[in-house]
């Protein structure tokens, strides 16, 4: 495969990425939102339940997501430094800068530890927040 094949099947893949990346951003904002919203006006138990399901499944698609771009990345690397041609300047830096050694494969916990913290303080935030709110005012 040459590399300009390899750099368009990165770029829409990137591209597709990028749009699944403003989604979860949007879905994130929008339940923390909610907890913010159960602190104004209370929730009861039933809401605070699904909040936390809501909470798993779009936290598990941003990790889902996140992990897809940095194995992407990785693949992308180690791909080009595997095929045998001479790479420019740039290219070269990234695919030192990478360290990519194996082609990896995407799971929901991220392969790097400040991944994995992030996604943590995700979740403490919404299910944490959630379940401290107080009860509906009357």
């Amino acid at each position: 495969m040459e590399i300009t094949q390899i750099q368009d099947a990165y770029i829409g893949l990137m591209q597709l990425f990028a749009t699944f990346f403003v989604g979860n951003v949007l879905l994130l904002w929008m339940m923390f939102r909610g907890v913010s919203n159960a602190y104004i006006y209370g929730a009861n138990n039933f809401g605070k339940t699904l909040h936390t399901i809501m909470s798993l499944c779009i936290v598990s698609f941003f990790a889902g997501t996140y992990s897809n771009i940095t194995s992407t990345v990785n693949n992308w690397a180690y791909a080009l430094s595997e095929s045998g041609e001479e790479l420019n300047g740039a290219l070269q830096l990234f695919v030192e800068s990478t360290g990519a050694t194996e082609y990896v494969t995407s799971s929901l916990i991220p392969s790097d530890p400040i991944g994995i913290v992030f996604i943590l303080a995700i979740l403490v935030g919404l299910i944490g927040g959630m379940w401290t709110s107080p009860a509906p005012k009357e």
